[in-house]
């Protein structure tokens, strides 16, 4: 059997996210070749080994019982890889751990700092590296990349907490003025995102985005439906991708999926995406060109646009996708033929191959 620690929870805005994914992986995962290991980290950044019911990892209560301590030490000797202690009964012993299955949203676990943790240990883990992760998480390096890989990127300013009236009505103007879209600029959600049609909406979409991160974007709007690509691989080995999907937003024109006790309540994802066969090989063009720029691998989704002209306008890189059992990748995933829990195999197995 092939110990798997999945890491869940983390200090980011998107936690509970987290927690929905986790659970969904842990049930998914084949359980004939791989035990789950599970390891929590609550909102204060304490890292835990949680041996109770996983019914409790979705709602919360994993804190309040069957914990442990965990603490990630470095490999000890030339060659030596390091891993995990649990601290139980005052004495740390070895917690058996082959790979790493990061299931983290946000700041604090999907923007390299986690990755670089366990590159430093010596710890396998599926997923983008440190710098990929770091370079997706941010909107500004990102989109200059993808600009640079020759995909089209929305205008987009960087304005830093505390900048002053001038810079901030320069930054809206440089991005054609009204409506732009705010957004903290390291970030993988729509937590904290504004779409502002004038000034005071302008302002207060600032002062919400500042209250997340320092760094804020403010980006053109595109006109369009956004489309997204599930993605496996390496620009080295190969990529694979899943079926295109498509997102019809209804009610207040934002997309929410993961913010609502009712996923769907505003949002179809049409999987696949209804695009001319033309439109179709551009966006997965892009999609492949993006994931390679950024030097993406083992999984991601890519987020792009597609204008009433057909288009293709890049969005963003979630480097670690939701993986609940209503998320994009997932449903990405199924529709072309490959169940999650299969997807997580090949993941493993490519990691544990390296």
């Amino acid at each position: 059997m092939i110990d798997v620690a999945v890491l869940f929870g983390g200090i980011s805005t998107e936690h509970d996210i987290s927690l929905k994914s986790a659970d969904n992986v842990i049930r998914q995962l084949p359980r004939d070749r791989f035990r789950p290991v599970l390891i929590g980290i609550d909102r204060d950044g304490a890292w835990f080994h949680y041996a109770g019911d996983v019914d409790d990892v979705v709602t919360g209560a994993w804190e309040e019982h069957d914990c442990n301590p965990v603490v990630l030490i470095p490999g000890r000797g030339e060659g030596a890889r390091g891993g995990f202690l649990e601290l139980a009964d005052g004495e740390f012993s070895e917690l058996p751990v082959d790979v790493v299955l990061p299931v983290l949203h946000g700041q604090g676990g999907e923007d390299g700092t986690v990755q670089g943790a366990l590159e430093c240990c010596g710890v396998p883990y599926v997923g983008c590296g440190v710098m990929a992760s770091a370079v997706c998480m941010d909107k500004d390096a990102s989109h200059r990349i993808a600009a640079a890989a020759g995909v089209r990127s929305p205008a987009c300013e960087v304005l830093y907490r505390g900048a002053s009236d001038e810079a901030c009505a320069a930054a809206a103007e440089r991005c054609g003025g009204f409506p732009v879209f705010v957004k903290p600029a390291r970030g993988g959600s729509s937590i904290g995102v504004s779409k502002a049609a004038d000034e005071a909406a302008y302002r207060e979409a600032l002062a919400q985005a500042f209250a997340l991160d320092e760094k804020v974007a403010v980006e053109e709007a595109i006109t369009g439906v956004e489309v997204g690509c599930a993605i496996m691989g390496d620009a080295v080995r190969g990529t694979e991708m899943g079926e295109v999907d498509e997102i019809v937003i209804t009610g207040d024109g934002f997309f929410r999926i993961h913010l609502e006790k009712d996923p769907g309540a505003n949002t179809e994802l049409r999987c696949p995406a209804d695009l001319p066969a033309d439109v179709m090989a551009r966006v997965r063009d892009a999609g492949r060109t993006v994931y390679e720029a950024l030097g993406c691998s083992g999984f991601a989704r890519v987020d792009l646009f597609v204008t009433p002209e057909g288009e293709v306008v890049f969005n963003e890189v979630n480097s670690t996708p939701g993986l609940t059992y209503y998320s994009r990748f997932p449903q990405m995933m199924r529709v072309a033929g490959r169940e999650l829990g299969a997807v997580l195999a090949e993941l493993i197995d490519a990691e544990l191959a390296r």
